[in-house]
């Protein structure tokens, strides 16, 4: 499949994000109390929050290793998946055993019985997780779009179902949706992936020291970046309860965008960039930089500024239940125009493999983040955040943008010149970035 096919259908992959974004301001959002929607905006909080830490800590680094090692990736996936399980575990078992003691911190007394449920929808989701990154070592992405597109739709169906039968009233009932579709999509995963799922123990001591070596080296820069996507709602939820965790999360939801476009690069640049930094091809992710770069602020400027200027008139209309969040959403919409220089250099820094200028970076816009979004909701509440998500995104996008051009020629003139021409160099300067055909483990001896 060629380069082209490859980014629409990693496209048509982050679109279902956003699909699901618009089926949740059409249903839970109007069917749920805001108690329960405050429970259970709390508790997607959480769950994300182990998910994101396996991720970073263990996938990632297992997507990097295999990305430059044309060996047998099969001990790798072993080590990962194990290492992937412990975490993420334990992480939900302690969630649910300190249910009651959690949401009296996060002021949210009616999360106490969904988190007890924590451990089993960490569980459904595991295969899915790994499956979905082990699937990205080969550029296999439209197996991914599917493994997603089962979730998804798995989802948002029995979210149709439950309104229809008046059967969708709690949190809880929105957990059991997803405990479903989630090990709906990871059996797909399972069918997959299967050959290289299979365990194997040659060289899983030394595939597992790997792993842990670059994890660590890199987990902090992971933990960051949960804090800067997650802790927004924390903050929020803490200081103010979880009903005003509710309408921030609300308005939130259109913010998914911006996620999903994150993931999508993400999914094409960290083993792209990878490949060519290790063989000396700096104009290759010069160039393929540049081409993201563009195409992100092509999409998410002028998008941001159409939702900023109609937000009094559709935010009333697409939440009728919190017709408040309409300053949230467009400091949050305004993110638009600074993400596409923190989602392209984060990227390619860790492609790179120069971790700490991303973690460096990534520091310093967590903490503008947190201690400016903590003071400003005391004063203004929810907004308080929003307007401190802005100025933290800001200033991690000049301080990655500079550290990447240390070791990639990038300018923001650079920029503009390749968006002139986006059309026509996109088919072009693709086309030549080679990206190697799918691998299989290697078939046993013959005895």
């Amino acid at each position: 499949m060629s380069p082209l096919w490859l980014a629409i259908w990693a496209a048509a992959d982050k679109a279902l994000p956003m699909l699901y974004g618009v089926a949740v301001i059409l249903i839970p959002v109007r069917v749920l109390s805001k108690s329960e929607w405050g429970a259970w905006t709390v508790f997607q909080l959480v769950f994300m929050v182990i998910t994101l830490l396996g991720d970073f800590f263990v996938l990632q680094p297992m997507v990097k290793i295999t990305a430059e090692d044309d060996a047998n990736p099969r001990p790798v996936i072993t080590a990962s998946f194990i290492l992937y399980t412990g975490i993420s575990m334990l992480l939900g078992l302690m969630v649910a055993v300190a249910s009651g003691l959690l949401s009296r911190i996060m002021k949210t007394p009616e999360a106490v019985e969904s988190f007890q449920l924590m451990g089993w929808l960490v569980l459904s989701n595991i295969v899915r997780t790994v499956a979905i990154r082990v699937l990205q070592i080969n550029y296999r992405i439209v197996a991914i779009f599917f493994v997603d597109l089962v979730y998804f739709a798995a989802l948002i169906g029995l979210m149709v179902l439950g309104q229809i039968d008046a059967t969708f009233r709690t949190s809880i009932d929105f957990i059991n949706y997803n405990l479903v579709a989630f090990t709906a999509s990871s059996v797909l995963g399972l069918v997959l992936c299967f050959r290289l799922l299979i365990p194997t123990f040659d060289h899983l001591g030394r595939a597992m020291r790997r792993l842990l070596d670059l994890g660590l080296h890199q987990g902090g820069t992971g933990l960051l970046t949960v804090l800067q996507q997650q802790s927004d709602l924390f903050i929020v939820s803490t200081v103010r309860g979880s009903v005003a965790a509710g309408i921030y999360n609300a308005a939130r939801t259109f913010y998914r965008f911006f996620d999903s476009v994150r993931d999508a690069t993400q999914l094409l640049l960290v083993p792209a960039t990878s490949r060519a930094y290790s063989q000396e091809r700096i104009e290759a992710v010069e160039e393929v930089t540049e081409l993201a770069t563009a195409a992100i602020a092509a999409l998410m400027i002028p998008l941001s500024l159409g939702m900023i200027v109609l937000a009094p008139l559709v935010i009333p209309i697409v939440l009728p239940n919190f017709p408040e969040a309409v300053d949230e959403f467009q400091w949050l919409m305004a993110n638009g125009f600074v993400m596409p220089f923190v989602i392209v250099p984060s990227a390619v820094l860790l492609g790179i493999g120069h971790t700490r200028d991303l973690f460096r970076g990534t520091l310093i816009g967590t903490v503008v983040l947190v201690v400016a979004g903590t003071g400003l909701t005391y004063i203004w509440g929810s907004v308080g955040m929003a307007v401190g998500v802005f100025l933290g995104t800001g200033v991690t996008a000049l301080l990655l943008t500079r550290r990447m051009n240390r070791y990639v020629p990038f300018t923001f003139r650079s920029v503009l010149r390749r968006s002139r021409s986006f059309g026509p160099l996109v088919r072009r300067r693709l086309a030549q970035f080679q990206i190697p055909a799918r691998r299989s483990p290697p078939s046993p001896p013959e005895t």
